[in-house]
């Protein structure tokens, strides 16, 4: 079970932000428009928040010695097939939020009901928030699409959640419903069982 205690913690630097902004605008003339409420500006932050998780989960796998491949190199008018190529060919996917308060456990995870469509193996989850004058990321927790599929509560738009109404199709499971991350080192080391099929 995954608990923000217990969540790989990354800084990041205004190097990281800067081109994790200059990618986003690139990616923007391909990008669908989830959320018709937002402006190209605020289009491009999110984009950019995603590859800030995006950058801390690539130095998770640098740290712990993974033979993960970064698929997010390659920017512009391609299809998103994924962030992470695992060495048994997983496909793993980085979903990052912005948040304006650390994180609890009970809080929710969530894919777009477009998104969740796409063809993935793994799914790891991250929060971006502000302390102070830094971006803290953490990276939660990860779970088997297969797994995710069967505990996600779907919310259909104008559905209220903690007071607020949902403003697109989604799925959500709790940071405590995740797996923890160490469990995925073991999943995509080199020691690794072979990947059950979660497609």
């Amino acid at each position: 079970m995954a608990s923000v205690k217990k969540a790989f913690e990354w800084h990041c630097s205004s190097a990281s932000w800067a081109e994790a902004n200059r990618r986003a605008g690139i990616r923007i003339r391909s990008e669908y428009r989830r959320d018709v409420r937002l402006d190209v500006p605020q289009r491009i932050e999110k984009i950019a928040i995603g590859y800030i998780g995006e950058f801390a989960f690539d130095e998770w796998c640098r740290l712990k010695k993974l033979p993960v491949v970064y698929l997010g190199e390659k920017i512009g008018d391609t299809p998103d097939h994924g962030d992470f190529l695992g060495a048994r060919n997983e496909i793993i996917d980085v979903k990052t939020q912005e948040v304006f308060y650390f994180p609890h456990d009970d809080w929710r995870c969530e894919v777009t009901d477009e998104q969740v469509k796409r063809v993935v193996d793994i799914y790891v989850f991250s929060k971006l928030y502000t302390r102070g004058h830094e971006r803290v990321l953490l990276v939660l927790g990860w779970i088997f699409k297969k797994d995710f599929l069967q505990k996600a509560v779907f919310r259909a738009p104008g559905t209220i959640l903690r007071g607020k109404p949902v403003h697109y199709a989604k799925w959500d499971v709790t940071i405590a419903a995740l797996n923890d991350m160490d469990r995925l080192a073991s999943v995509l080391g080199a020691d690794a069982i072979v990947l059950r099929d979660n497609r």
